[in-house]
């Protein structure tokens, strides 16, 4: 019992200071909290649960915060959300935690050791997509987003790594901006430019075979694809130890992509 008591004071301290720091760097107000089972505060269309070692926290009208599981949080950031454009953050696992600030923001953590970080408008983050996984990182940074559900950070399976910095959807071309890692041990990551699919595996896009050319539910192992400062670019790779990347080229797609679902290295189709 006493060993409880310790675990909440301490998860209780921890959640605080998030609030704190996270109070100072916005102008809106803290509209609800959840602190290991017990709820306080309910304001402006906001609503925060959690379960026994949990925290969830949620500062703005309408956002949404949902922390299940074993000393794990969630956090939902929104200054200027409406009852159509909420904010949501969910973590479902252990030691696991999910982070949105931005209007129509939504950040999910799944599994162990799980973090899933969205910080602008209409960005999504997904590190895990079950119980069983370990170890994922997403990150969804940028600016400017409108089309909310088409810009999305996945890391799923077991030590997987999807970032995202700055990309956002081409209005133009209409084309989406993902970020997945699928598997095991695998990196994908985007930075700045409009539109680009960049897949170390594929949990998420429909379809046999799709733009980035693998199909759906395949795994990778040990895989690395990137996308450095072009737009409309597709890069796939497939592992193990399969790189493929992108650098300062645009419209590297359909029969153009790059592609790499063997060992070794395509950087720019060279």
């Amino acid at each position: 019992m006493a060993q409880h008591r310790l675990s909440g004071g301490v998860l209780l301290a921890a959640a605080g200071v998030a609030a704190a720091a996270l109070g100072s760097a916005t102008s809106a107000n803290a509209t609800c909290a959840s602190i290991s089972g017990i709820s306080a505060g309910s304001s402006g269309g906001s609503t925060c649960s959690s379960t026994a070692t949990s925290f969830a926290i949620g500062i703005g009208d309408f956002t949404h915060a949902q922390a299940v599981g074993q000393f794990t949080g969630a956090i939902a950031v929104g200054n200027n959300n409406t009852a159509t454009a909420e904010t949501f953050a969910s973590s479902f696992g252990t030691f696991s935690l999910a982070y949105a600030n931005g209007q129509h923001g939504d950040a999910l953590a799944q599994g162990t050791m799980a973090l899933a970080f969205a910080q602008g408008d209409s960005l999504q983050a997904r590190a895990g997509r079950t119980k069983d996984d370990i170890g994922n990182v997403a990150i969804n940074v940028a600016q400017g987003e409108t089309f909310f559900g088409n810009n999305i950070a996945d890391a799923s399976g077991t030590g997987n790594l999807a970032v995202n910095l700055g990309g956002t959807v081409d209005p133009v071309t209409k084309r989406i901006n993902i970020v997945q890692a699928y598997g095991l041990g695998n990196t994908a990551f985007n930075i700045g430019g409009k539109g680009n699919w960049v897949s170390a595996g594929n949990s998420r896009l429909a379809g046999a075979v799709n733009e980035s050319g693998i199909p759906q539910g395949t795994t990778s192992t040990a895989g690395s694809a990137f996308n450095i400062g072009g737009s409309n670019n597709t890069v796939s790779a497939l592992g193990p130890f399969a790189i493929a990347g992108a650098i300062g080229k645009d419209g590297l797609n359909g029969p153009n992509r790059i592609v790499q679902f063997s060992p070794g290295i395509n950087i720019n189709n060279l």
